[in-house]
């Protein structure tokens, strides 16, 4: 560019007018006047957070209600996540911002390394309401204080992500798979679907012997339950429960040194819990599972279908109202400490 500007300068200075001698140069003439500041382009980043009553916050405020948020045991969010949670706080905040927050406090999680991979086509299920479609699966979980594999065994919603329910065991049996489906039956089905004849439930599993156990397989004929397996080595065809378990290596399995299953069972049930009422997920309009699959019986979100090639495809979701408020109010120890802060060190403005 300077290269060019002073080929602009050589002919103005021979009396050329600046307007010709830049068109020659191939640079505007607004370029050719620009001077670098040296600062950074663009519009300064505020320092205040507006809120839904119109009251304004300072950013300190904001990156504590951050830390708070990502210090909960299982909620290790990224910057979108964490956006969604503080507008359902009350925040006015976009997540270019609570990027940056993020980025200057050392709070974003590290950038994954994708592998180079040749990517296949797969069918993937396509339910339209909760339970239509559900998958199961097996993960093993090492119980380092015992040195061997205990199994995870979980029955996972497809449509509302749910878990719907789960076991974990030194040994699976296809007896163990039976009594994950009467809990499903039990909890969810019954109360839905007075008859289970009205909709065709769906089983979709990989070909683990439990799973094509004559036992197993008559006892979801009973129950009115049709099983598809998967094809041999594509688990990306059960892709919803497999994505689950890598979430469960994430923040269970790599963080955790069990010493007995007793200890490993407390800590699923926390992790179950929170996975279900607590943490968010993108796809599901950044709700929990259980929120999600509530204002979905309430009729508060809709789904929109396209058709693809003669198949029907799911689009995404969508809120028919107003978003739900579903966060419950913090701690009273938190409560008092960020009431403290705020009035030792920030001062909030009212319109």
């Amino acid at each position: 560019m300077e290269e060019r500007k002073e080929i602009v300068r050589r002919y103005v200075s021979q009396g050329m007018r600046v307007e010709n001698a830049a068109t020659m140069a191939g640079i505007s003439k607004s370029t050719y006047y620009y001077k670098a500041t040296g600062n950074k382009p663009g519009k300064r980043a505020t320092t205040h957070t507006k809120m839904t009553d119109g009251s304004i916050v300072p950013n300190n405020v904001v990156v504590a209600e951050i830390c708070r948020i990502l210090q909960q045991e299982f909620m290790e969010n990224g910057y979108l996540k964490v956006t969604w949670t503080l507008k359902d706080l009350n925040y006015q905040i976009g997540d270019k911002k609570v990027y940056r927050l993020m980025k200057e406090h050392n709070l974003l999680n590290p950038k994954k390394k994708k592998a180079a991979r040749k990517y296949v086509e797969h069918s993937q299920p396509n339910p339209s309401q909760p339970f239509e479609v559900i998958e199961i699966d097996i993960k093993y979980i090492y119980i380092r204080g015992e040195r061997r594999n205990a199994y995870l065994i979980t029955l996972l919603d497809t449509f509302s992500r749910i878990a719907i329910a789960w076991d974990l065991q030194f040994s699976i049996k296809h007896t163990h798979a039976k009594r994950l489906i009467d809990e499903f039956i039990l909890n969810y089905v019954q109360d839905r679907y007075p008859s289970n004849t009205q909709m065709q439930l769906i089983l979709r599993s990989d070909n683990d012997s439990r799973f094509i156990a004559s036992a197993f397989r008559e006892h979801l004929h009973l129950n009115f339950i049709d099983q598809q397996f998967i094809h041999p080595a594509t688990p990306q065809q059960n892709g919803h429960i497999e994505s689950f378990h890598s979430v469960v290596e994430e923040l269970v399995c790599s963080k955790f040194d069990f010493e007995d299953i007793y200890e490993a069972r407390e800590v699923f049930k926390r992790f179950f819990d929170t996975y279900n009422n607590r943490r968010t997920i993108k796809p599901l309009l950044y709700l929990p599972p259980s929120v999600f699959l509530k204002e979905w019986d309430k009729g508060n979100i809709g789904l929109k279908v396209e058709v693809c090639k003669g198949k029907k495809k799911i689009n995404n979701f969508f809120f028919r109202g107003q978003r739900p408020y579903w966060i419950t109010a913090p701690s009273e120890d938190f409560l008092f400490w960020q009431c403290k802060i705020m009035s030792e060190n920030f001062t909030f403005v009212h319109h």
